[in-house]
């Protein structure tokens, strides 16, 4: 897979590489924080629900600016009990949604004028279902600009002993997330944009606020162990 920003290399097992990174001034670009809620964890079959982002620029989360809408995920589409208790998302809050390109279509709009999207783990989960759903729905294949903020971790943090999940980014961080409920994705965003203001903040002081990962020496990222 050839990302905009990036190149992504399969290794296989519990890890993939990325290289070819090369962003000057991350810190100050206008991002786009954002996060998909889905029926399920197969990206190559399940349906999105839920789709989010909000602005972070020059190191303020734009809360006002946030975006968050429901989404159809079709007739036929299930949604466990467990995932109905994880998300809150049940199939009467998802009564009168719309459709994903309508909503996709409002989220780009949302997210106009920022430099490049950043969401948490979006290489193993949200770009494949994506792309699922942009060929179940006939929609092109483009997406715009994205970085894993699993990638900006590791490289700032180094190689954990387990993986820069979200939990393990909060603690490190030691980040308040009072009144915020994880797995609803407009929370999520807000919690990840708490997340990346320090990583941000360490790219900037430590890196000359660049962040460079270049052919010759590929970047190895933890996978999300399965579920």
């Amino acid at each position: 897979m050839r990302e905009p920003l990036l190149r992504f290399h399969e290794v296989g097992g519990d890890r993939y590489e990325v290289s070819d990174i090369d962003i000057r001034g991350l810190s100050r670009l206008r991002l786009f924080v954002f996060d998909l809620e889905a029926t399920g964890l197969d990206t190559s079959r399940e349906r999105i629900t839920q789709i989010a982002g909000v602005p972070l620029e020059r190191g303020a989360i734009l809360e006002a600016e946030g975006f968050s809408q429901l989404v159809d995920p079709g007739p036929g589409a299930e949604i466990s009990a467990e995932v109905q208790e994880l998300t809150g998302i049940t199939p009467e809050r998802l009564a009168g949604a719309p459709r994903l390109p309508e909503a996709w279509a409002a989220c780009r709009a949302a997210a106009r004028g920022c430099d490049l999207w950043i969401g948490q783990s979006v290489f193993e989960f949200d770009v494949p279902l994506l792309h699922a759903e942009f060929a179940r729905h006939g929609l092109p294949p483009a997406l715009p600009p994205m970085l894993d903020s699993v990638v900006l971790a590791t490289a700032l943090l180094g190689e954990p002993e387990g993986r820069w999940s979200t939990s393990a980014l909060l603690q490190r961080f030691r980040v308040n997330t009072d009144g915020l409920r994880r797995h609803d994705a407009l929370d999520d965003v807000k919690i990840l944009g708490r997340i990346l203001l320090p990583l941000l903040h360490m790219l900037r002081e430590e890196r000359a606020d660049h962040l460079f990962v270049p052919p010759e020496k590929r970047l190895s990222i933890k996978r999300h162990p399965p579920r």
